[in-house]
């Protein structure tokens, strides 16, 4: 096999790998690769491998493995576009792990990358990249300024996958901000764009939004009704993540109807989910639904126990925020880099 016939070969073999769930086909064009030699072939497919691995595989180890072996390959090869691809991946896979200092420093690394390759993506991912650590750290004014410039440029692009990922991480900000009229603009262009290019979990998250609005409107009924359609994606289709917010949010809307046993049951597959993630996120809000849970059915002693965790939760951020002196890293390094990305990205627009 020629490298131009790998090349041919490789979309539809990725296609398949995603609808069987079989990365060993995957495995199987990497060991082809290194025999024609073909080391470009190999590191894209070590990319397809991981993006499956992290997503349907839920593995972000052995995906950060593969990302890596692809970012040597690619930087020996020069191919910068490459390169910030699979920085960003890499990054992606160090905030699923947890490492969410280390994740900010390799989009860094990924977003002074998308300099050498002149390639709008390389960009797009590094600015939502940034945008997500901000968002971890509650820095929900810089997320947001790297969120809107992402789905700006984005939207200039012709990639539909990239438009939607840009909509669900300003949609997801939008609503912690509790900024309900662009979040409702925003979801207007999400569906449009499933239209075009349908995504199961992507429509179970525009579920989940959806239904979030209701909630926070008191409109019960309606929340539950779009949850459930969530539910039923996120469980056919969604990964750890997706599951284990429908189980949080359908344990909120139980709670506010009193239907307590419908409630812990969510809640505790809500946990029993986010075991499995490191650095899993919503567990200090499951715990805190779960104390108020026990203490309205008086039992006072489940009540501490998750209050115990709650607390334990938030000081662990909070020592991670003193460890790494959080406001020094956010402002210094961002703001180093902040106009040569600003006369980049104005190079990139108008030549």
């Amino acid at each position: 096999m020629s490298p131009d016939e790998f090349d041919l070969a490789l979309p539809e073999l990725k296609q398949t790998m995603l609808q069987e769930k079989k990365p060993e086909l995957m495995t199987q064009a990497i060991e082809q690769a290194k025999r024609i030699p073909y080391p470009q072939g190999q590191a894209v497919a070590l990319l397809y491998r991981g993006e499956y691995l992290i997503d349907l595989g839920e593995q972000p180890v052995a995906a950060l493995k593969d990302f890596r072996e692809a970012g040597l390959i690619a930087r020996q090869l020069r191919n910068w576009s490459l390169l910030a691809q699979t920085l960003h991946w890499q990054a992606q896979s160090q905030l699923l792990r947890g490492e969410y200092m280390r994740a900010l420093d390799v989009w860094l690394q990924a977003l002074q990358t998308a300099i050498e390759a002149e390639d709008s993506r390389a960009f797009i991912r590094g600015y939502s990249g940034v945008a997500q650590v901000c968002l971890v750290f509650n820095q929900l004014d810089i997320s947001l300024e790297y969120q809107r410039r992402a789905l700006a440029l984005a939207s200039s692009i012709d990639d539909i996958a990239l438009n939607i990922d840009c909509l669900l991480a300003l949609i997801a900000t939008c609503y912690r901000r509790q900024q309900y009229d662009e979040m409702q603009t925003l979801l207007s262009r999400l569906q449009q764009k499933l239209q075009l290019r349908p995504h199961l979990e992507t429509q179970a998250e525009f579920h989940i939004y959806t239904g979030l609005i209701y909630l926070d409107q008191d409109q019960l009924e309606l929340a539950n009704e779009q949850l459930q359609l969530a539910r039923v994606l996120a469980e056919q289709w969604g990964g750890l993540w997706c599951r284990s917010y429908v189980a949080l949010i359908l344990g909120r809307i139980y709670l506010k109807q009193q239907k307590l046993l419908e409630a812990r049951a969510a809640l505790e597959l809500c946990l029993q989910l986010g075991e499995q993630i490191r650095g899993f996120a919503m567990g200090q809000q499951a715990h805190q639904l779960l104390e108020t849970l026990c203490a309205q059915q008086g039992d006072y002693e489940g009540a501490l126990v998750h209050l115990e965790y709650a607390h334990a939760q938030q000081l662990d951020l909070f020592q991670r925020q003193a460890e790494r002196k959080l406001t020094r890293v956010f402002q210094k390094p961002l703001s180093q880099i902040e106009l040569s990305l600003r006369l980049e990205l104005s190079r990139l627009r108008y030549t």
